[in-house]
């Protein structure tokens, strides 16, 4: 399967609006992440998000970083499961394709 680009980012002259995604954790509290790109890579859907503040102020003040999401199958009530990719051979490789495109649209230091 070849890798497939998902375009988050809006055309010249469209307003852009953020995908916020909630995750719960295992312990019930919730969790808001601004999904940032996204792709399919080795027959696996990944997402690339970053905490989402509702607050300008705490967006400034938290320590951004970027967190890799494997998707996975459905659970029992239907909804998309997402698992934070462990796997260092895999890390490497897909924050590897992340890094490469979000230096086009964004930029950031090393």
């Amino acid at each position: 399967m070849q890798d497939k680009d998902v375009n988050l980012m809006p055309e010249d002259g469209e307003e852009y609006t953020p995908t916020i995604i909630t995750l719960t954790d295992e312990n019930g509290e919730s969790f808001n992440f601004e999904i940032v790109d996204e792709i399919e890579h080795n027959e696996e859907h990944y997402l690339a998000v970053v905490e989402y503040f509702d607050d300008p102020k705490k967006a400034l003040e938290a320590e951004p970083y970027l967190i890799i999401f494997r998707v996975g199958d459905a659970d029992e009530d239907g909804l998309e499961t997402f698992d934070i990719v462990e796997d260092d051979e895999e890390l490497f490789e897909v924050s590897g394709i992340f890094e490469t495109r979000l230096r086009e649209i964004y930029d950031f230091e090393e």
